[in-house]
């Protein structure tokens, strides 16, 4: 999605999305809009990625804009904006995994010189070969996690509150709880740690 972008010279990149979504509510004027996209554009495009195909998050997250551009008046300041942004990002892609019949309840429960240098750089590369391998097995078990943990870990790694996550999610706190729990364990035994840090 391509969304055009003006910087206004008396524009403070210091604004929070909240205050953002409250200027382009109380004025329509597209150039609020466009800084919500700058600045949380990306965050809710990598949350769908997770969880569906590359088309389909696009999709998706240009569904949720046009929702905020035509629903501006529907937003409560009593959630952060950024909560209801996600709110519509997820009931728009379960609404689509629905009608594509890829939506699953399913909750599974249980569980320096010469050769120094030479030397230093080898370390240096197993060890990025190493952090590398550990991203792409975290990533193989999200992917493996059941549809509504993988949903809340990722909520969660978006620096959402168990609170948020509940709201977003039309969820009981104690129900994202224990999603979390669940989700965390079978990371941990998918990459064969004690304790996965999430």
């Amino acid at each position: 999605m391509a969304w055009p972008v003006i910087l206004a010279p008396w524009f403070n990149r210091s604004s929070c999305a909240d205050e953002l979504m409250h200027q382009f509510q109380q004025s329509g004027q597209l150039q609020w809009l466009e800084q919500l996209i700058m600045q949380c554009g990306d965050d809710l495009y990598h949350f769908l990625l997770r969880q569906a195909d590359a088309e389909l998050a696009a999709d998706i997250s240009q569904q949720c804009w046009l929702k905020v551009l035509e629903n501006r008046h529907s937003y409560r300041a009593e959630s952060r904006f950024k909560t209801w942004l996600f709110t519509l990002a997820r009931n728009a892609l379960v609404d689509e995994l629905r009608k594509q019949q890829r939506w699953q309840f399913t909750e599974w429960q249980d569980g320096q010189t010469g050769g120094q240098a030479d030397s230093s750089c080898r370390d240096n590369m197993a060890e990025q070969l190493a952090g590398l391998q550990q991203q792409q097995r975290l990533a193989a078990g999200l992917a493996a996690l059941p549809l509504l943990q993988r949903e809340a870990i990722l909520l969660q790694l978006e620096e959402f509150s168990l609170d948020d996550i509940a709201h977003i999610t039309g969820e009981l706190p104690e129900t994202i709880k224990s999603r979390l729990r669940y989700a965390r364990e079978r990371l941990a035994h998918f990459m064969g740690e004690d304790n996965v840090k999430i």
